[in-house]
């Protein structure tokens, strides 16, 4: 590619892993964060990919990402639960978070799982699509530090979390949203950044509050449809941390407490306890193909379903390899370099 390289999926996860566990991460959970880092660079949410590799060991370093949690169950319901994640990799804690969920809903028919003190967990609708390939549905929902204005103001006051929801169709496939309460999340800001690309039109405000569309003064993003977006992201704080003890924004704003840390709804729904499974898979492919089949919009080729383009960009980066940007390239690189980890062969 021009301005970066094409590397293979199986030896950036590789390399990954062994750069978490020079950290003192276990190999299986080293390769499970590397997994999920993989995994959204394979779908084109390059976002949340290996660009997220240097933040995250520094989190290790800082010990704010804790290398070998004791996540404990808190609170065990009939159709909830409550987990403590001692501040896990996000990959760790959800994916942990979402079999329980999954383990409630055959039993109960919906199980509500609240995660609370996790980091950074990569690509959201990983977790969701787990649910969706078991016959559920799978919805998350989640908050973190405040990195996004409110609708209003200048200065950070909620999180961009991140919801994604996920149900099955026909033949294995799966329908997939995947979305941030920010028009441009920070890892999109990251990876405009990183290729120097002009931002959008109010997607993102300087350090001074001001809009700017120069990726490389992007300090903040700005809200999905303004209020809809701050206040979607406000309730998320209310139905996570506030469930699971004082409301981490709030902490945040008043200086109170500063450690980064997320708090997550997982959900899953067992459809077979409400309708056939495959009458389901059956009626949403019946859904699929009466928008698809919709009058086309003037220059507009095909209408996507939420997670076809995700589809698209995975069979194709499996098969052709990841391209990486230079610049996240290089701090990777670096990052390998001191951990004397080799650098995989570009394609």
């Amino acid at each position: 590619m021009a301005d970066g390289v094409v590397v293979s999926h199986s030896a950036v996860r590789d390399m990954a892993s062994k750069i978490f566990e020079a950290l003192d991460v276990p190999p299986p959970d080293a390769r499970q964060v590397a997994d999920g880092l993989v995994w959204a660079d394979l779908r084109g949410i390059d976002s949340h990919g290996i660009i997220r590799i240097p933040s995250y060991v520094m989190r290790l370093d800082k010990g704010v990402v804790n290398p070998k949690p004791n996540m404990q169950i808190v609170k065990d319901l009939p159709a909830a639960m409550v987990i403590d994640a001692d501040q896990a990799h996000g990959q760790i804690a959800l994916s942990f978070g979402m079999n329980k969920a999954m383990e409630k809903a055959r039993h109960a028919g919906v199980g509500w799982v609240i995660v609370g003190s996790s980091t950074h967990s990569g690509a959201v609708g990983m977790y969701t699509r787990m649910a969706a390939e078991a016959g559920m549905i799978g919805i998350h929902m989640g908050t973190s530090n405040p990195n996004m204005a409110y609708h209003g103001t200048r200065v950070g006051g909620v999180a961009t979390s991140p919801m994604a929801i996920s149900v099955p169709r026909g033949d294995g496939r799966i329908l997939s949203l995947d979305m941030a309460t920010a028009i441009a999340g920070v890892g999109k800001l990251m990876h405009y950044k990183a290729t120097n690309q002009p931002l959008g039109e109010g997607w993102a405000l300087d350090a001074d509050g001001n809009p700017t569309t120069d990726p490389q003064k992007a300090d903040l993003p700005t809200p999905l449809g303004g209020p809809k977006g701050s206040g979607l992201s406000f309730m998320f704080e209310c139905i996570t941390s506030l469930m699971v003890g004082p409301s981490l924004i709030g902490r945040w704003l008043t200086g109170e407490a500063r450690l980064h840390k997320q708090n997550v709804v997982l959900v899953a729904v067992d459809i077979g306890a409400f309708i056939d499974l495959d009458a389901y898979k059956a009626e949403a492919d019946y859904l699929v193909a009466a928008i698809k089949d919709l009058p086309k919009a003037d220059g507009v080729d095909e209408i996507f379903m939420p997670g076809e383009r995700g589809d698209a960009i995975f069979e194709q980066r499996l098969r052709d390899g990841i391209p990486v940007p230079q610049a996240t390239w290089d701090e990777v690189g670096a990052v390998a370099e001191r951990f004397g980890v080799p650098l995989p062969e570009v394609i």
